[in-house]
């Protein structure tokens, strides 16, 4: 006995068993709503998130176990409340803001549906998130860093594809890199080729063999045959992103607008003698 007393564990549980012990001999506050209900509202919530999840109907094991899930979770959820576990607790602060963000986003989509005229507008206000990348349809001819008389063999294979030359069997599909690009994005070419060389292409002319070009691969030789100048997508042709662009937005102002709507509810007071003057000044209500 007197050796179990001395545990670590056995300290820790007395000690927990004291606490709960005191809340109870001095706390009179009754426990709210003490029963957890669970009307045909809820029920059909819980059958239709487990239907959701597992694709089937439940059987009675299941439903007994979705129940048992919900009156575990509420019934811990109600003494939590009772004994104020939720103060100042900052994952429960975190949560229940992200809920009131949603609340936000929710009022947000009844009040502001938009309608052609709106998203038309957003549309010519916001040129810049509607904007396409340039494009290029090209031929490369790859050359590997280490071949012997690289500047030679770059040369000759520029003035015999100049020439009308078909590229040579083995500058085909070099290290599996394709020779023929058509319509890629800027954004494409940077990622297989690497920045420096995307940004080359825009000072080449149309229609010659020039370069070398420099990659991460090595040397290049390219041929340009199109080139499309960076333009805004056609309205009718990216409405759908236009409207997903435009409720993201709209979601962020409402977001703001009960942001300052509640600040301006519950004020602010920074006693902190740390907090800089300046910035206690853009957050107390004038």
């Amino acid at each position: 006995m007197k050796k179990l007393l001395k545990e670590p564990l056995v300290h820790f549980m007395l000690l927990g068993a004291l606490i709960f012990g005191y809340y109870y001999l001095t706390n009179d506050t009754e426990a709210p709503d003490s029963a957890v209900v669970i009307d045909d509202a809820e029920y059909d919530y819980l059958l239709s998130l487990w239907k959701n999840q597992w694709q089937r109907e439940p059987n009675e094991d299941d439903i007994k176990a979705f129940l048992d899930q919900y009156i575990r979770r509420e019934v811990f959820y109600k003494e939590a409340l009772v004994m104020n576990l939720d103060h100042n607790d900052i994952i429960v602060k975190r949560r229940l803001a992200q809920k009131m963000e949603a609340v936000a986003n929710d009022l947000n989509s009844m009040i502001k549906a938009p309608s052609e005229e709106a998203l038309k507008a957003f549309y010519d206000s916001n040129q810049d998130l509607f904007k396409l990348p340039p494009n290029y349809t090209f031929q490369q001819v790859l050359f590997l860093k280490d071949e012997q008389n690289l500047s030679d063999r770059i040369e000759s294979s520029k003035g015999a594809l100049s020439r009308g030359e078909a590229i040579p069997k083995n500058r085909k599909r070099k290290l599996s890199l394709p020779n023929q690009w058509d319509n890629s994005s800027l954004t494409e070419i940077s990622k297989a080729f690497g920045g420096d060389f995307a940004e080359a292409l825009d000072s080449l002319p149309l229609n010659q063999w020039l370069g070398p070009v420099a990659s991460g691969f090595g040397q290049h030789v390219i041929f340009i045959s199109e080139k499309e100048s960076a333009r805004t997508a056609a309205f009718e042709d990216i409405k759908p992103y236009i409207l997903k662009e435009y409720e993201f937005q709209t979601e962020l102002e409402t977001q703001e607008e009960v942001y300052q709507e509640l600040l301006d509810k519950y004020g602010v007071k920074i006693t902190s003698e740390k907090v800089p003057t300046s910035i206690k000044e853009s957050f107390t209500n004038p």
